[in-house]
């Protein structure tokens, strides 16, 4: 059963040989990879063309028209385009372990197995690593503080995410119910994951199935924590929850019934949580 493999690239080309040697050692070989380049200026559009002249069948580049959309707008049109049954995520800059594909596919029929004919999302953990590929911490749910349980509790995974988008996997009926991606959406894996959450099942595999390159052009991913960080937040608690008005925006996209008083309940716990629990 084929899967798409989704990749949004925009100034890559350091890392991008390193991913596709990944997808080419996969256990699983039954994938297409659709990409769209996001008005890359460095040499990423000419390694894409190089890789797909090696593999025509199996590499589709989408045309942008060099426009720069930004992530979450990129990998809109790539899900748009996609018409497999099952749908993955990818980074430019990470590394997938070889049975990635394979792992995740066997959780995602299980879950299906359980709960037929409906909106399933499958994520794991990742190791985080520096440009090099040397390892920096084992578990990036561990390195960054996050609980994988959060995704069962909407204010929980609103608040502390742990689905990072190059380690997801989607079944077809996902598609639907995520498209179009709203203004209010932050970004695409977390939207998706908050609309699973509400309107389908989710579940995780606890080992890793990537290496997580950490550098100054994907910060946002991953920020080392410490209680002197967590005690901050917590004492200029109001000017947080001020910078979370966008998520919160996002939730109210999802006509959920939002709760300040539930939410800030969350917030204060999740917080004390990562200052005390190390």
């Amino acid at each position: 059963m084929k899967t798409d493999i989704l990749l949004s690239t925009f100034n890559g080309a350091a890392f991008l040989d390193d991913l596709m040697q990944s997808l080419y050692a996969q256990t699983y070989t039954n994938w297409q990879l659709i990409v769209r380049d996001d008005g890359s200026t460095d040499g990423t559009i000419d390694l894409l063309n190089q890789w797909q002249e090696k593999d025509e069948e199996r590499i589709t580049i989408l045309n942008s028209e060099n426009r720069n959309l930004g992530p979450k707008k990129s990998f809109e049109k790539l899900l748009e385009y996609s018409k497999s049954d099952y749908i993955m995520f990818c980074d430019q800059d990470d590394y997938w372990l070889p049975h990635k594909i394979e792992n995740t596919l066997t959780k995602m029929k299980l879950l299906e197995q359980q709960y037929p004919d409906i909106p399933a999302l499958v994520f794991s953990d990742l190791t985080v690593v520096d440009k090099m590929l040397r390892e920096i911490h084992s578990s990036f749910w561990e390195f960054i503080k996050v609980n994988p349980e959060n995704v069962h509790n909407i204010y929980r995974l609103l608040i502390n995410n742990p689905v990072v988008g190059c380690t997801v996997m989607i079944n077809k009926k996902v598609k639907s119910l995520v498209l179009p991606f709203p203004e209010q959406a932050v970004m695409h894996d977390w939207w998706v994951a908050l609309k699973v959450s509400q309107k389908g099942v989710i579940d995780y595999l606890p080992q890793p199935t990537i290496l997580y390159r950490l550098h100054n052009k994907n910060s946002i991913g991953a920020t080392l924590t410490d209680r002197k960080y967590y005690a901050g937040r917590l004492a200029h608690f109001s000017k947080t929850f001020s910078q979370n008005i966008d998520a919160i925006k996002m939730l109210r996209a999802l006509d959920f019934p939002l709760s300040r008083i539930k939410y800030t309940g969350y917030k204060i716990v999740i917080t004390l949580s990562k200052i005390f629990c190390r």
